[in-house]
């Protein structure tokens, strides 16, 4: 990788921002080597008597330094102060941005990206590698940047005195270098084993937090806990071995190297002390300045470790960005209609095929059901019907116009969805039903939640449509979450509903309740319902039945069940296990 590249990706995309924060850095960091100028200045007049026995003390000089030191302390705390409050809010506004964009970007992609991705691994990305890039770009960059600069300038300025003393002083820095260079080689595989492990840990907090009731009520809680043990563990292994393994090598040996120099700077200004060719102050000002200058040596290779686990971070961070959504026209078709058309269609998850060249007619205001086996297709239809995919041949048609023909947000303007796996926000209620139509009145909420046969339960809650639910709605049953959920796509009011398992947990007095709700939008609304229970779509314009990607059947009920087909077999099956009473 350029080195442009690296240093785009490690500031987030903001390159500029991080270069006027870092020439603050830089200027922090002269005005505070200023006190080491001061020292040796002062050095050098409190041995003047010394070296030319007689000559008076020059205290005039000496309170000039001092009151450098003092001007030097006032000045360096108005521009650490200034600083501190640029570098902070500075790396957390850039941080934000980049955030900010990456959520905008996650917003566009496709729901195949989310099918692929672990919800763990996101959430890495998201919160682990976003604080690793910001602890590198708030500590390390500038400290490397004010590091080269001072060199160049010490070198410069020390090479003014004597440049073979300033030859001993850099000499034995290249030579730990190579050190540094392979042990970065080897710690870039270290750092994957490490990130990996600790997507591993992620996801398996979140595996285990949201099936704890099931995982309890099999007596299975201690057991995958056991497993998620394993994972705390290869991640504690992964982080000791990056340390073990060559963290600390690199230190250990960059120390031994930089120790090597010092006493070369010794040995070398000894040899030239003895000759008269240096003058005992340089030797004594060599020595000290030597000591500030290999202590930034250190702590860039301690840095080793952090800079190749933040590289991995950054490049996890850029390949979501990295990531394709689908794509938007320039200008966006206006269907004429509500009716859904699947023109010899196919799709694929990866590389299986799970629809086959078919061919559904979806007309306006009418109820469209699909029925058929789990993994037959249907859910799929109803993703394809919203856009959350492109087809991989064929195309899918709303109101005449191909899906792909219309940004995403006009599709999903004209479409509610309700999803078999409801999710809710961890907000009121009120709240979660308004996100179907934010600025609806609280009248109109409420007739809708009437009208999904959740008003009763909402108003017996303690602080009614007030009361907040948790997150995913796990203070609420399976059938109260999902009329919720219907309230929602009730109240905006889209021309077309898709309810995929819609009624698969209410209770038999509720689902009635909702399929009266449901045949009041016949008129007005294109309906598409999955259902496994045919009993619920009984009275549907149309009914679909899927078989392993293909369109097996269709028509009403009545016609499906004089077929003699898979509808009437699922019929006859769901008939007799009606008869089974506990």
């Amino acid at each position: 990788m350029k080195i442009k590249e690296w240093f785009q990706m490690m500031t987030l995309g903001q390159p500029y921002k991080y270069l006027r924060l870092m020439l603050w850095c830089l200027f922090d960091s002269i005005v505070m080597s200023i006190p080491y100028g001061l020292m040796l200045g002062a050095v050098y007049y409190l041995l003047a008597p010394l070296a030319q026995p007689g000559t008076a003390l020059p205290t005039t000089a000496l309170w000039l330094l001092v009151g450098g030191f003092l001007a030097q302390l006032i000045a360096y705390f108005f521009i650490r102060l200034k600083t501190y409050i640029d570098a902070s809010t500075g790396y957390a506004g850039i941080i934000k941005d980049s955030q900010i964009t990456l959520g905008e970007h996650l917003r566009q992609l496709s729901m195949g990206f989310y099918s692929a991705r672990d919800a763990g691994d996101l959430s890495t990305v998201l919160l682990r590698d976003y604080q690793t890039v910001g602890d590198l770009s708030q500590q390390m960059l500038p400290q490397v940047a004010v590091i080269l600069i001072r060199f160049v300038l010490a070198a410069v300025l020390l090479a003014a005195f004597d440049w073979r003393m300033t030859l001993a002083v850099f000499l034995v820095i290249p030579l730990a270098l190579p050190f540094a260079f392979l042990s970065l080689r080897r710690m870039g595989r270290i750092s994957a084993d490490l990130q990996n492990a600790q997507r591993e840990v992620a996801s398996g907090i979140l595996e285990y937090v949201s099936g704890i009731q099931t995982l309890r009520a099999f007596h299975m809680a201690g057991a995958q806990f056991q497993s998620l043990k394993r994972s705390f563990e290869r991640e504690r292994s992964a982080a000791i071995h990056m340390e073990t393994g060559a963290a600390a090598p690199v230190s250990m040996l960059g120390r031994f190297v930089l120790s090597c120099g010092i006493g070369l700077v010794m040995l070398t200004g000894a040899f030239l002390l003895t000759r008269g060719e240096l003058e005992p102050f340089y030797y004594l000002a060599f020595l000290i300045l030597t000591l500030t200058i290999y202590e930034p040596v250190l702590t860039l290779f301690t840095f080793i470790a952090d800079f190749s686990r933040t590289r991995r971070s950054g490049e996890r961070i850029q390949a979501l960005f990295q990531e394709r959504p689908l794509p938007e026209p320039e200008v966006s078709q206006t269907p004429q209609g509500t009716d859904i058309t699947f023109e010899h269609v196919s799709f694929a998850y990866g590389e299986k095929e799970v629809l086959h060249d078919i061919s559904l007619q979806f007309p306006a205001r009418s109820v469209t059901a699909l029925v058929g086996p789990s993994g037959s297709g249907k859910s799929t239809v109803t993703r394809l019907a919203a856009r959350f995919w492109d087809v991989t041949g064929g195309a899918v048609r709303l109101g005449g116009v191909d899906v792909r023909d219309m940004r995403t947000d006009e599709i999903l303007g004209r479409i509610s969805v309700v999803f078999q796996d409801v999710y809710l926000f961890h907000d009121s209620i009120e709240a979660n039903i308004r996100m179907g139509k934010p600025d609806a009145t609280m009248e109109e909420i409420m007739e809708a939640a009437k009208a999904a046969a959740c008003h009763d339960f909402i108003m017996a809650l303690p602080d009614g449509y007030q009361t907040i639910v948790g997150e995913g709605g796990s203070t609420l049953s399976g059938g109260e979450k999902q009329r919720i959920s219907i309230a929602r796509a009730l109240l905006k009011d889209a021309p077309i509903v898709l309810l995929d398992e819609a009624t698969a947990s209410l209770d038999p007095e509720n689902e009635v309740l909702i399929q009266q709700a449901i045949s009041a939008l016949v008129a007005e609304k294109t309906v598409i319902v999955i259902a496994h229970r045919l009993q619920s779509i009984m009275s549907a314009d149309n009914i679909i039945v899927l078989e392993d990607g293909w369109v097996a059947e269709s028509g009403t009920h009545e016609q499906l069940l004089a077929r003699g087909g898979i509808y009437a077999n699922l019929w006859a099956e769901q008939s007799r296990a009606g008869i089974w009473r506990l």
